[in-house]
């Protein structure tokens, strides 16, 4: 494994050097082998074991600092509480991508916190990962879970865990806001030549590299959003230190994916007043890239700093457009426009879970539409709604056993249920990884039939509908 270390170079005005603290009796027990091999990592060597442990001491892994806007508040300094940065491997498509470890013991921005990750919050993230990239959603990668004999303590002893996880980048909206507060522009100069040089190089030769590297991050983030708003999916916590200076979804916490379609609805139960409802995080995206703009006031004047932001919602938009019109197997956006608004009135009243609707739309015929019928309660009204959406597939001439096949590619059959992964977790706590393992090979070909595996494909029963997640990991 060859192990560069361009973060760390940045100095100590960008992170602290930091150990991984090995578990107790900790263990290796799911490794991301596909991953591994675009990585060029070989488990099966002895020296990288011992490196992605945190067994060998490293002298270049740090823990990062950054600033963040909490819902809402600003808080002048946190960082890495219980995360290192091991450094960067190269990928075969040439980029450099981050191996980072959660749960790895205290830091010095751990404000006195244990610094530890429990086994429930961790397979949470990795099978949360696992199906975004399966998705085709930007994203931090999992690649490998570690369990252990030590119990770390939240409201009940857990099991402590380690999760290492890769991106092409842990820079945070949060990075730039910490300089800038503090009025260290030369720190906030230096991480700005860090960004173009390794994420964004194409743009070191144009006239104006920052203006167009902005530019980027902005549409970026704005079609990860429109991406988290296709699938169903909400963060849970948006704040700006967990926000991605390359446009991943990174910091899995009190996530969800949609099931009953709900446009108001709140994953995390820790937000009490809905800032992060899921209807409400484009807006919450471009707050966010309101806050990144301010750091670079003293670059650029604020007609350009508007100009960029005004990027977001066109980008957003568009974006959506496309991947619904692929949704519904349409190839015109004004027919898009005519037939979601009433359809999501529908799905709202009756309850209809999100996934399953889209997949059985991807089914039916110009003649049977009895799957979906059989599904909601006014029928009369979906009547009417398949009728326009038959109208619109039929004036664009599409024959309907091929746009089925490609509806059948983008609505998946799996999704990460949240009583799915509470099932997983019970059991890897219980020592039985093999329901994890089960859901996770869905999870990574979340569009295949997996006949064997139809259950997990059911919606939640009526007790997996209360489950709560929170900012308690």
């Amino acid at each position: 494994m060859n192990l560069e270390h361009h973060f760390a170079s940045l100095g100590e005005a960008f992170s602290s050097k930091t150990l991984i603290q090995p578990l107790l009796e900790q263990r290796l027990v799911e490794f991301n082998q596909s991953l591994a091999t675009f990585l060029s990592i070989d488990i099966k060597s002895p020296a990288t074991k011992l490196i992605l442990s945190g067994e060998e001491k490293s002298s270049t892994s740090v823990s990062m600092v950054y600033a963040g806007h909490q819902f809402g508040g600003f808080s002048p300094q946190l960082g890495d509480g219980r995360g290192v940065l091991l450094g960067e491997v190269k990928g075969r498509d040439g980029f450099l991508y981050d191996l980072h470890m959660k749960g790895a013991g205290p830091t010095p921005y751990s404000r006195r916190g244990d610094g530890r990750a429990v086994l429930r919050s961790c397979i949470r993230e990795y099978l949360a990962s696992e199906s975004m990239a399966a998705l085709s959603v930007p994203s931090s990668r999992a690649l490998a879970l570690y369990d252990s004999k030590q119990a770390v303590y939240r409201e009940t002893p857990e099991v402590g865990a380690m999760l290492l996880r890769v991106a092409q980048g842990h820079i945070r909206f949060g990075h730039f806001e910490y300089f800038f507060y503090q009025g260290k522009q030369a720190e906030l100069d230096q991480l700005v030549n860090y960004c173009l040089q390794h994420y964004y190089p194409e743009y070191l030769t144009t006239d104006s590299p920052l203006e167009n590297m902005l530019i980027e991050v902005v549409k970026r983030t704005a079609r990860m959003i429109a991406k988290w708003q296709s699938i169903g999916f909400q963060h849970g916590v948006m704040n700006t230190d967990n926000f991605s200076f390359t446009g991943e979804t990174i910091d899995y916490g009190p996530y969800g994916f949609m099931e009953d379609y709900e446009p108001d609805w709140v994953c995390n139960h820790s937000d009490h007043e809905g800032r992060y409802a899921f209807s409400r995080q484009p807006g919450v995206g471009l707050w966010n890239l309101n806050c990144l703009m301010r750091c670079f006031s003293k670059h650029l004047e604020k007609n350009q700093l508007i100009a960029i932001l005004q990027c977001y919602e066109p980008e957003l938009q568009s974006h959506y457009d496309y991947l619904m019109m692929k949704k519904l197997g349409l190839s015109d956006a004004r027919h898009v426009h005519d037939l979601l608004p009433s359809l999501f009135t529908i799905l709202a009243a009756e309850k209809m879970d999100y996934a399953v609707f889209f997949r059985l739309l991807s089914h039916i015929s110009d003649i049977d539409v009895t799957l979906l019928l059989d599904e909601v309660v006014d029928r009369e009204r979906l009547s009417k709604w398949l009728e326009n959406y038959k109208k619109a597939r039929l004036n664009e001439g599409l024959e309907w056993p091929q746009v089925s096949v490609s509806m059948l590619q983008v609505n998946p059959k799996f999704i990460l249920r949240n009583y799915l992964a509470h099932d997983a977790i019970l059991s890897a706590e219980r020592g039985d990884y093999l329901p994890f393992r089960r859901l996770l090979n869905v999870l990574n070909q979340p569009f295949d039939e997996h006949p064997e595996s139809d259950i997990l494909a059911q919606r939640a029963p009526e007790w997996g509908r209360s489950l709560e997640v929170s900012c308690s990991s």
